[in-house]
């Protein structure tokens, strides 16, 4: 019983691992230069998105997302442990559906609102999504769907983020 609950559980972290890594491939390829665009701080000011000149992620998520909202917290976390991360939210309909999501992330922050143009020219197919830039504004990478906090760690440690 024991050796077939170790089965079930690593072939349906495979299935997720792979269905992320597949829906990724839909993105923006992989050695192009990442799009740059501007994004409206949720407290205000502006961005140009992705920042050149440093390795970053762009963790793309949309309000209405239960993935996104089990993921955030530990997205947030490697941003506030030095990591060059960026909270990007697209796909939201009203500043007061932003509201209601971040009341129930009080202490995550900045956030950036994207916008449809950002997720169109990423080729966003799904959320969320996270996209590594390099230091000269390269996608080297890119994924959709749950990471668990581990992966993620392990994800950006792999692509110098």
């Amino acid at each position: 019983m024991l050796k077939q609950g170790v089965i079930w559980v690593l072939v349906l972290s495979l299935a997720l691992w792979g269905g992320g890594w597949l829906r990724g491939l839909a993105m923006t390829p992989v050695g192009e230069l990442a799009p740059q665009s501007e994004v409206a701080g949720w407290q205000g000011g502006h961005q140009i998105l992705p920042e050149s000149g440093r390795a970053q992620l762009l963790y793309l998520f949309a309000p209405w997302c239960a993935i996104c909202d089990l993921t955030i917290d530990s997205v947030d976390a490697l941003r506030e442990s030095g990591r060059e991360v960026h909270l990007v939210a697209l796909a939201y309909q009203s500043r007061q559906e932003m509201a209601d999501f971040l009341e129930g992330h009080p202490d995550i922050g900045p956030i950036w609102l994207g916008n449809n143009q950002l997720a169109e020219n990423f080729g966003v197919p799904a959320f969320p999504a996270y996209v590594i830039v390099d230091g000269e504004g390269r996608v080297v990478a890119r994924r959709v769907g749950y990471m668990p906090g581990w992966a993620l760690r392990a994800y950006l440690a792999w692509y110098g983020v």
